[in-house]
Formats: C-alpha cells, sequence, structure tokens
C-alpha cells in the first residue's frame, strides 16, 4: 500500500465525536418573528409613540383625537376658546384662568382687526403704512413687555403673556370701531380713555401671577405705556 491509499484509509475511519453528534442544539427559531407578529400587549409594557397619541389622554388638553375629525368641528372649536377667552377679558368677574391655555389665534385676530380699522380712518395714500405701523406697534410692543416681565424674573411663559396682551388689545378694537362710526372726538376720547383702563387693568389682573411683588410697578408702567400708546393712535386718526 502505497502512502495516498494510507492516508485515504486513515481518513475513512476517522469518525465524529458522538457527544457532539448527540448534543441538543439551542433553539434559535424565530423569536423575533414572534414578537412583532404577536397582537396581544403584555401587561405593564411601555406604551408606544402611535399608541401614546392616540390614547385618551392627549397634550395639549385635547381627550381625544382630533386629526380625523372634520375641519369644521376644528375650526369651531377654535372659534369656541377664543370667544371664552374674549368675555373672559371683557368680563373678567369670576376669572378661571383661562389665558393660562395660551393660543395666537385671538391675538392675530385683534391685531389684525385693529390695524385694519386703523387702515380704514387714515388717508389713500397713507393706509398701508398705518396697516403696517400698527400691526408692528402690537407685535414688538407685546414681545418687549414680555421680555421686560421675563427678565424682572416673573414666573410667566413667553408665549402665555403675549397671548394675554393680545386678548387684552379686544376692548382697543372695540373703541376703533366706535371712533370709526362716530367722527366724533367728544364720542371718541372717552371711549378709548375707558377701554385703555379697562385693557390694562385686564392685562395686570392676568398677569399678577407672575410673583413679581417687589417689582410689580417696573412691570405695571410698560403694560400701561403700551396700551396708552395704541389708544393715542387711536385718537389722532
Amino acid at each position: 500500500m502505497n502512502r495516498n491509499d494510507q492516508l485515504i484509509a486513515n481518513d475513512d475511519g476517522y469518525g465524529l465525536d458522538a457527544d457532539f453528534v448527540s448534543a441538543k442544539r439551542p433553539d434559535l427559531s424565530g423569536s423575533i418573528g414572534g414578537r412583532m407578529g404577536s397582537s396581544s400587549a403584555t401587561p405593564g409594557a411601555t406604551l408606544g409613540p402611535q399608541t401614546a397619541y392616540t390614547s385618551s389622554s392627549l397634550p395639549g388638553g385635547y381627550h381625544s383625537n382630533t386629526l380625523d375629525e372634520p375641519i369644521l368641528t376644528t375650526i369651531a372649536r377654535d372659534f369656541g376658546k377664543v370667544g371664552r377667552k374674549t368675555i373672559q377679558v371683557l368680563y373678567p368677574k369670576g376669572r378661571d384662568n383661562a389665558l393660562q391655555e395660551w393660543d395666537l389665534w385671538g391675538p392675530l385676530f385683534f391685531c389684525l382687526s385693529l390695524a385694519i380699522i386703523m387702515s380704514f380712518m387714515a388717508p389713500d395714500q397713507q393706509a398701508s403704512a398705518v396697516f403696517t405701523g400698527v400691526f408692528a406697534l402690537v407685535c414688538i410692543g407685546s414681545c418687549v413687555v414680555t421680555l421686560n416681565c421675563k427678565l424682572l424674573g416673573g414666573h410667566v411663559s413667553f408665549f402665555q403673556s403675549v397671548c394675554t396682551l393680545g386678548y387684552c388689545i379686544s376692548p382697543m378694537a372695540i373703541a376703533s370701531l366706535v371712533s370709526v362710526l362716530a367722527h366724533r372726538i367728544i364720542i371718541t376720547l372717552p371711549v378709548v380713555v375707558v377701554a385703555v383702563g379697562w385693557s390694562i387693568s385686564a392685562a395686570v389682573g392676568f398677569l399678577a401671577g407672575a410673583q413679581l411683588a417687589n417689582r410689580r410697578l417696573l412691570a405695571v408702567y410698560p403694560i400701561c405705556l403700551f396700551y396708552i400708546c395704541i389708544g393715542w393712535i387711536i385718537i389722532i386718526s
């Protein structure tokens, strides 16, 4: 027997270990598929993002999913909230802190209303400039007053303060409408004075929770100046 035949014979006689052959292999079959295909949730498991946003308690004060509701229902609900907050400003007795749930739809509506009414009162060649000036005054003034309150250490949200100042413009918008209809200074002047006092009183009352006991005057002064400037523009127009 030559060398090659001897190597082949030895190779044919080589056997595998019986323990290795009979050893039980671990079950590696699809635990992934079983978990993903399972429709039952484990008790106490953490809800995922999709489950969280379709649950009965949603962020922003909503108690139901509003993604699939008709757009008219959404608009009606938003207008209802704006109306309730406006009534709370115009009739502040028994405040229920509705303005703590801030939004910018109401302030935008009153800002545009005031700017449009003031532009109607201005000459034709100055209408666009008056609209831009009033709109910028309201927006920038609200932000400046809010930043002043924040720098004084007030515990109030930026957008909540802007929302409050914007809703408190509603008496000024009513005064400007009366001024357009009356066209007499003897009627416009007392109406504007009452509207300015009403706006200042409402804004100071709603921002009273900012905890500025030692610096209250420094926070109230810009608010008064803000609404007095708007009232003066209404009078001179």
